[in-house]
């Protein structure tokens, strides 16, 4: 049986999957979005959004609750920016009445503005507490921390998510600004960016489109919940907002990581945004076991009102959920490609974190993206062309020109003149030399391994540039590989830095796209089928694995992946 190459949209294929969660009785009603790095590419709602019956679509609004974190953060850093804050203040700082108890350390120092938005800020977890409690007063919630707080772990050493830390936090910013943090986001954030349907709970204008939260109840009837505004929680889930608002907000934060472009807006800069999407507190690391019985290393965190996941094959993933009494919503994307993913429901069945999720995957694995994008220095492929003339042809002036002075240090060039010799000696002669756009991998732009081939095999060659200029070569690594070893049992990452991973250990599938610079002797960029685009993700992993003494089941969980 021949395979099927012709493949339905992805537009087709998503509205078929996440029409399922509606149909399923999950939800009265969804609508999600898939985005490209230009922005909304699709969106399609199901089932009805409130009892007048209204189809929910990409202008249907919905409160958006936790997923507001990423909002406040990024107001939070353009006051930072302004000099108006800084985030190492303590929280004190703007409320001396908070006093809190509950560590080896007492009394210990208070957490600051940067450990509260990270999610490290030592206070217990309290989603389960604080949904009665969202339109409580800002008096009545000092009220409150004045008589005391507990903290479950000592500030700024483990991630614990916070709603009442955070609401800390965002009102703290509201006294360094000098406004409420609700007037400062909107001014500052959402209408500089054009997000013209998404605004506080407490301010959303009569007459939108707007949707409804229900539960299902024992009798199978969806039931209405009441509407519901925030007051001093708004910091941590006061905003409501649309599929198209949304799809613009993650575009913007995921274009801090693509090449600049001409339309982009500059409400807080792009040093800044990635500031957000940067993981500050590390998550306890995990093997999930997903439905069709694989397993998935989850190795992940939080940044600034955003959560950070390292995909093993796809790079940093970034997302947020949200959920209140009648909703469940969540979003996702991918940084360094711009795909994105947004799903809103009205019920908080199901799980359509999850759907959100596959739908991103889906979409990253139709566009094979790339898990990183690394762009070689022009020096890099030019002193690439020169190592592979000195390995053809040893010529004491060009070692001489091309290398910084630790090489002959390390090793006389004497004896890596020699030992190029046996080398080539085992695998050649050698053939006529590749393109620089065949790459065996490369982890940053100052260094790249690439192959030289021979009549009975190839050698494997790397260089790392040096941080100074005028840049030279300060680790040079060549390997022969015989003829009669494949390329999947091949070492792919012979640099002496990462010599404790081992040949093979730690080299899955990799998914890296290799920009050569225009101008060079090649084409501009390749796919990089073997070079690992964030090693960091696999050292990370394995590290975690050999210190629980899981080295077993590590390995099967890259067999899994390599049959994949």
């Amino acid at each position: 049986m021949s395979d099927e190459t012709l493949r339905t949209p992805i537009e087709t294929e998503l509205d078929a999957f996440f029409g399922q969660y509606t149909a399923g009785d999950q939800a009265k009603g969804l609508v999600y979005g898939i985005t490209t790095d230009s922005g909304l590419l699709h969106a399609t709602g199901f089932g009805v959004a409130n009892d007048d019956g209204l189809v929910p679509n990409s202008d249907t609004v919905f409160p958006i609750a936790s997923m507001t974190k990423s909002f406040v953060a990024c107001a939070a850093l353009v006051a930072r920016d302004r000099g108006l804050l800084s985030l190492d203040d303590p929280i004190t700082k703007y409320f001396p009445q908070f006093v809190a108890v509950g560590t080896r350390e007492d009394p210990c120092e208070p957490p600051t503005l940067g450990m509260l938005f990270s999610m490290s800020g030592g206070l217990t977890e309290d989603n389960s507490w604080v949904d009665p409690f969202i339109n409580a007063t800002v008096d009545k919630l000092l009220d409150q921390v004045g008589k005391g707080m507990r903290y479950s772990h000592v500030p700024g050493t483990v991630y614990e998510y916070s709603n009442l830390g955070y609401t800390l936090a965002g009102l703290a910013v509201g006294r360094a600004v000098g406004r409420p943090i609700e007037d400062f986001v909107t001014d500052e954030v959402l209408v500089p960016l054009g997000l013209t349907s998404t605004f506080f709970d407490k301010a959303a204008p009569e007459g939108v489109a707007r949707a409804t939260g229900y539960s299902l109840d024992a009798h199978g009837s969806w039931t209405a919940y009441p509407s519901n505004v925030s007051d001093a929680f708004a910091a941590a889930g006061g905003i409501m907002s649309t599929i198209t608002d949304l799809a613009r907000w993650v575009t913007w934060l995921g274009s801090a990581f693509r090449a600049p472009r001409g339309d982009d807006v500059a409400v807080l800069s792009r040093a800044s945004r990635r500031e957000l999407q940067r993981m500050r507190i590390v998550d306890v690391p995990a093997l999930t076991v997903q439905s069709d019985g694989s397993l998935q290393p989850s190795i992940g965190g939080y940044g600034l009102g955003l959560r950070i996941s390292l995909d093993v094959q796809r790079g940093t993933l970034v997302s947020h959920g949200g959920g209140l009494p009648g909703f469940s919503l969540f979003m996702c994307w991918h940084p360094d490609s711009g795909h994105g993913a947004i799903v809103l429901t009205n019920s908080h069945r199901g799980n359509p974190s999850q759907l959100c999720t596959e739908a991103l995957g889906r979409a990253l694995a139709r566009d094979r993206a790339p898990a990183d994008t690394i762009v070689l220095w022009p020096e890099t492929v030019a002193l690439r062309e020169s190592a592979e003339q000195l390995i053809r042809s040893w010529d004491a002036d060009l070692a001489s020109r091309i290398f910084a002075d630790n090489v002959g240090f390390d090793r006389s060039l004497i004896e890596r003149r020699a030992e190029i010799a046996a080398l080539i000696e085992q695998v050649g002669p050698l053939g006529d030399p590749r393109p620089a756009s065949h790459v065996v991998s490369a982890a940053t732009p100052a260094d790249v391994t690439w192959s030289i081939p021979g009549a009975r095999g190839e050698l494997l060659c790397m260089i790392h540039l040096t941080p100074v200029d005028p840049v030279a070569i300060q680790e040079f690594v060549v390997q022969a590989v015989p003829s009669d070893r494949p390329r999947s049992a091949a070492p792919v990452d012979i640099s002496p830095r990462r010599a404790y991973l081992g040949e093979n250990s730690i080299t899955p599938l990799t998914n890296a796209r290799v920009v050569v610079p225009r101008g060079s002797t090649a084409r501009d960029d390749a796919r990089c089928p073997h070079g690992p685009p964030a090693q960091w993700v696999y050292d990370l992993f394995w590290l975690f694995i050999i210190e629980r003494g899981w080295v077993g089941v590590g390995r099967a969980v890259m067999r899994r992946r390599r049959r994949r």
